[in-house]
């Protein structure tokens, strides 16, 4: 029933006499191996056979259906596993059939042999009698070695469809004199799951309880809920009133039903519920409940809301298996059903998306799109920093604005993207080769000053503007990475903590020795140089350490927010009387001129080599 292509398979083999000598039928339980082996049997031995149409009157079919033929030897391998049996089967293969044309031996549950007695079992196949034929049936094709695979023909059983099964149930039920409503036995169908065997027990268990038998006398003996207990707990869930949804799961526990039941069945009805709303016109969800009762509930649930409940059922299915209290499992889960909490990645991406889309549109129309932590504080600026600022050179050169067609760090401008050329013009490394800065140099600026990420290293203790540029420049790389679509280098890298920038090299640490050979991969290695050189017009080296958990902590921990100009305070030296600094702006070199519209302040003398 249901396996036409093995019928006809095998009515061609039996018609044209090219019999094997070894079949191998794999497939779900209670999808007919066993059954199809029999009549297979039957078909060889048949006083009119071979034929694929046995009379199963004559002595040889009778007895085989009794189970009493001699020369029909049927093996349960689960307690007949070991290589003891397999040898002393092969000692008996060359004993020719009692009555029969054929000695044939059926192997159920194949796959439990040994493995030293598939090494005896294969030296038969490869050379066996030309009266034996051998039928290996399995659960479980993936545990049966290659050898025994290639001597043998390959039959897959499939799993029998809801409307076969429920067809075969009719005309038992008629044959049987069970009075068997249809919705029941299409209920029957379908807890079998593709198991006929399954599907007929359930019916002869059935029929005991009531008749006539009907849907919901199939719920009583499978434990099930039922549909308007089940539909009230989704309602309560779309309302998120949790009381009431836990009291309903205790007055099913009292009443004896399974938490594994439960939960399938609450994954049923989600299930309905998604697919009603996809197409109201699937008349496979109408099994789970009416119409007009889905579309009562529908209205409660989202699609999103569905899917992430859906992951939720199911990953509580799976925790009470390994739960000795499943019950608190299914409350945990009712809650965050409830409550909605832990939403599916699905729907946070969505929801990520759907505000990135409104700051492109806020960007597009020309709204301020600075963040606060990216703004040096307001009530400190000068007249010259705030016309600095204004400026399309405020862009702080370690983020640049990110254009179209390439990606870079993001820029203080907003929608103002400054094409490379103007970016690179603009670039600290051609201002630091105007304006020389050692090593504790600083430009004052009416009480605040600006110390640039790029510094020489010294040797002194790791200042916080050593964190602070390191944490500008990753946090670049990271935005880089996504502009770029880079997603898979973007997970791995956002699993690094920035610790260290000496204005040469960028140092960033993890916890594991795996993702710290993720990083230091060539082509992650490349993207990261090539994202810094973009939004820098820097060349810089790219360092990865294994760092502990306390390093990194201390690491994010002292590092200040990630600002555009980091701001720390210095006493300002005065300016020795012999070396008078220039009053007037005309004085100055271009370049320095340059230099204070950005950054701001003014100059002063420098005493370190006194």
């Amino acid at each position: 029933m249901g396996q036409e292509h093995i019928r006809k398979a095998l009515t061609n083999a039996l018609e044209s006499g090219r019999i094997s000598h070894a079949y191998l039928f794999t497939g779900p339980r209670g999808t007919g191996k066993t059954s199809t082996a029999r009549i297979l049997a039957k078909a060889l031995n048949c006083e009119k056979g071979p034929t694929p149409h046995p009379c199963n009157t004559c002595d040889h079919c009778r007895e085989i259906t009794e189970g009493t033929s001699a020369d029909v030897i049927e093996i349960d391998a689960a307690s007949n596993r070991g290589i003891d049996e397999i040898r002393k089967l092969r000692e008996q293969v060359h004993f020719a059939p009692v009555s029969s044309r054929y000695k044939v031996y059926i192997i159920d549950e194949v796959h439990m042999i040994t493995a030293d007695a598939f090494n005896a079992l294969l030296k038969t196949l490869e050379e066996p009698p030309e009266h034996v034929v051998f039928i290996l049936a399995t659960t479980e094709p993936q545990k049966i070695p290659t050898t025994i695979h290639s001597r043998c023909q390959r039959f897959d059983f499939r799993r029998v469809t809801v409307d076969d099964i429920a067809a075969h149930l009719q005309k038992v039920a008629e044959g049987s004199n069970i009075n068997a409503e249809p919705d029941a036995l299409r209920l029957m169908a379908i807890q079998a799951d593709g198991g006929m065997r399954d599907a007929v027990g359930l019916l002869d268990q059935c029929s005991i309880m009531a008749n006539p038998v009907t849907a919901e006398t199939v719920r009583q003996v499978l434990g099930i809920a039922g549909r308007d207990t089940m539909r009230a707990l989704v309602e309560k869930i779309g309302r998120r009133d949790l009381p009431a949804a836990l009291d309903l799961l205790n007055q099913l526990m009292d009443d004896g039903k399974d938490v594994t039941q439960v939960l399938t069945e609450l994954l049923e009805y989600m299930r309905a519920l998604l697919l009603y709303q996809a197409d109201p016109a699937y008349q496979e969800i109408y099994l789970t409940d009416t119409a007009e009762n889905l579309k009562t509930v529908e209205p409660l649930f989202t699609r999103s809301r569905i899917l992430a409940a859906t992951a939720r059922i199911h990953e509580a299915s799976l925790d009470v298996k390994r739960s000795l209290r499943s019950k608190i499992v299914a409350e945990i889960c009712l809650y965050d059903l409830c409550r909605g909490e832990g939403e599916s990645p699905a729907a946070l991406m969505s929801r990520i998306e759907t505000l990135e889309g409104k700051v492109t549109h806020l960007m597009a129309g020309g709204a301020p799109a600075v963040s606060p932590a990216f703004e040096p504080p307001r009530e400190k600026r000068s007249k010259t920093q705030e016309a600095a600022y204004a400026s399309p050179m405020a862009t702080a050169p370690d983020m640049p604005s990110v254009t179209q067609k390439e990606a870079s760090f993001p820029s203080a401008e907003g929608p103002a993207a400054i094409p490379l050329e103007k970016r690179q013009e603009a670039s600290f490394e051609k201002q630091a080769s105007a304006v020389p800065q050692r090593a504790g140099q600083k430009m004052e600026a009416e009480g605040a000053s600006f110390t640039p990420p790029f510094e020489e290293k010294t040797d002194a203790p790791r200042q916080p503007s050593d964190l602070a540029g390191a944490q500008r420049l990753w946090n670049g790389v990271l935005q880089g990475l996504k502009q770029r679509h880079k997603m898979g280098f973007f997970a791995y890298a956002r699993e690094a903590t920035p610790l260290d920038f000496d204005g040469k090299r960028l140092t960033v640490g993890t916890a594991t020795q795996l993702a710290k050979d993720r990083l230091e991969r060539n082509d992650l290695r490349d993207e990261v140089l090539a994202i810094l050189k973009a939004g820098t017009g820097q060349n810089f080296e790219f360092a990865v350490e294994q760092a502990s958990e306390k390093q990194m902590e201390a690491a994010r921990k002292t590092a200040p927010r990630v600002a555009s100009r980091p701001q720390h305070k210095a006493a300002p030296p005065a300016p020795p009387k012999e070396a008078p600094l220039p009053k007037e702006d005309d004085e100055l070199p271009e370049t320095v001129k340059r230099a204070m519209m950005v950054f701001g302040g003014s100059l002063v003398k420098d005493d370190s080599n006194q």
